[in-house]
């Protein structure tokens, strides 16, 4: 609260004996105490002094109070002072709700007690003191904020480049197998694949759980053939479930189950619920996933294990963020507590619910998930096509701080009968990119020096236009993706990236005619 011999009153009344007992009253309760007699004078004190409170009388010789105080709110030097109206007439309720519309905070009638007075302004004293901290906290708030999701950004970019050069060290190996990997280095091979895996699964799920839960995600959504989703679902929980000795069962619609929705964040919920039942599940377990229409216009979807079950009071509390059950079992299984807080809330996006269900301890559990059918005639999505790479056709500048994932990717690229040469930063990439240099430049964004946004920047702003240029980096968000399309980048790929994803985008190239600015723009990834 402010104290009382540090707030200052602006006292406006043109009747002498009001003004005098109001000043003195003030005065004596230990408040500083300016006057004006006019609405004129009342404007220019207040712009000059920036008083803490104005007691304002509504009728005043040259304008009324109303107008008073609605040219102070207006103004933003202003616009903050808190404003006592007072009159010594009756004034109608509809004069009182102008008043207040205006932007007064409270009316007296006079003749009014000191006492009154003096505990009206300590009033809106108070209210305004409660007013400028809730500020202060919700822009502390904000600015805590904005630093968690710079340091969630970086951080996940600090993961994701080591990610990036073991996984594309490990599907390097997975090319050689045919060329002499014995069987136990293959089954070394296959743990680490699963484990880089799910460790790029952990480092999305930290950020996509700060976006979604503030409503900072878009879907994009399509129709699509649940069935699809589920298949694809199961196929990537599949190694997890063999790792772990469980037993898998399935039971889906024969026709296809059309929904409205985002293709990756639905897979991505189910994911998320059959790592869950894996995690909750003992070894010999089985864990089943079924699909069937509720009425005509809903699809339900459950997934049901066999293992450790819930208490009733935890099916609503496992949804929320960071809820992790104290089973011995479980923490074994480690997480982060936030698969499932991203399943409700992506579900919730597409207009769905989920639900949890299980009859106690030792009993297993049942995720449901209930989604809206599309009821329109849609073709079925043509069948995903794995392209394999076009051998000798780029000239590549491979751009990237991380000698491992450069020099990786380079012997990959080289494999695949591309001429690549590399750089270090940006400055080195600006130096060696001369126009109808490279067909293609892949280049990372987290650099030293001149970052990959401002090297796109440059490379496009000296018409080097006759080669794409595709982000392959750390940062994931989608304000970073915007970054990349401002910046020049014809695609943004996130690292750790599947070697089959980078064939399948050079092989989709085409030429660019020298000179031009007008380049075909790929498919977001």
């Amino acid at each position: 609260m402010l104290a009382t011999a540090k707030a200052t009153v602006l006292h406006v009344n043109d009747t002498p004996a009001s003004l005098y007992l109001g000043t003195f009253s003030l005065r004596q309760a230990g408040y500083h105490v300016l006057e004006a007699v006019t609405g004129e004078e009342a404007l220019g004190v207040a712009f000059a002094s920036r008083p803490d409170v104005i007691v304002l009388d509504v009728k005043l010789p040259d304008m009324s109070g109303y107008e008073v105080c609605r040219l102070l709110k207006e103004d933003p030097r202003t616009c903050e002072i808190a404003i006592i109206h007072t009159s010594a007439t009756f004034i109608t309720a509809e004069k009182k709700v102008a008043g207040l519309r205006a932007g007064a905070d409270v009316y007296l009638t006079q003749p009014f007690d000191p006492e009154e007075l003096i505990a009206t302004v300590n009033s809106v004293l108070r209210l305004r003191r409660v007013e400028r901290e809730a500020l202060a906290n919700a822009a502390r708030l904000e600015e805590a904020d904005r630093k968690k999701d710079e340091f969630l950004a970086m951080l996940a970019h600090e993961l994701r480049n080591p990610l990036a050069a073991i996984s594309l060290a490990v599907q390097m190996l997975g090319q050689k197998d045919s060329n002499g990997l014995s069987e136990a280095d293959t089954h070394r091979r296959d743990i680490i694949e699963r484990q880089v895996k799910h460790l790029r699964h952990l480092v999305d799920d930290l950020l996509d759980v700060s976006r979604i839960t503030r409503g900072k995600y878009s879907l994009r959504r399509g129709r699509l053939d649940l069935n699809t989703v589920l298949q694809h679902s199961l196929a990537a929980a599949r190694p997890v479930m063999e790792e772990r000795g469980l037993l898998l069962r399935e039971s889906l619609p024969t026709e296809p189950c059309w929904v409205d929705g985002d293709r990756t964040r639905l897979e991505q919920v189910f994911i998320n619920l059959l790592d869950n039942a894996a995690k909750y599940s003992p070894a010999g377990s089985t864990v089943t996933v079924s699909a069937h229409g509720s009425d005509d216009s809903r699809v339900r979807v459950s997934v049901q294990d066999t293992g450790i079950g819930l208490l009733p009071e935890d099916q609503e509390r496992i949804f929320e963020l960071f809820a992790q059950l104290d089973a011995g079992l479980a923490r074994s299984r480690g997480g982060l507590g936030i698969g499932l807080t991203l399943v409700r809330n992506l579900v919730e996006e597409h207009g769905g619910h989920v639900e949890a269900f299980s009859e106690g301890p030792g009993r297993g559990s049942t995720f449901t998930v209930t989604l809206s059918l599309l009821t329109d005639d849609v073709r079925p999505e043509a069948p995903l096509e794995r392209i394999e790479p076009s051998r000798g056709e780029w000239r590549i500048l491979l751009v990237d701080d991380n000698p491992d994932a450069r020099e990786g990717l380079c012997e990959m690229l080289q494999m695949w009968g591309h001429t690549v040469a590399v750089a270090a930063d940006g400055a080195e990439a600006l130096r060696m990119a001369t126009p109808g240099t490279y067909d293609v430049i892949i280049l990372d964004i987290g650099l030293p020096g001149l970052d990959g946004f401002q090297v796109a920047r440059e490379l496009r702003g000296r018409m080097v236009s006759d080669a794409h240029i595709i982000a392959l980096t750390g940062y994931g968000t989608p304000e970073d993706r915007a970054r990349s399309e401002d910046a020049g980048f014809d695609l943004h790929l996130v690292k750790p990236v599947e070697l089959v994803e980078i064939s399948r985008v050079l092989a989709q190239l085409e030429p660019v005619k020298r000179g031009t600015r007008h380049r075909p723009r790929l498919k977001s990834a």
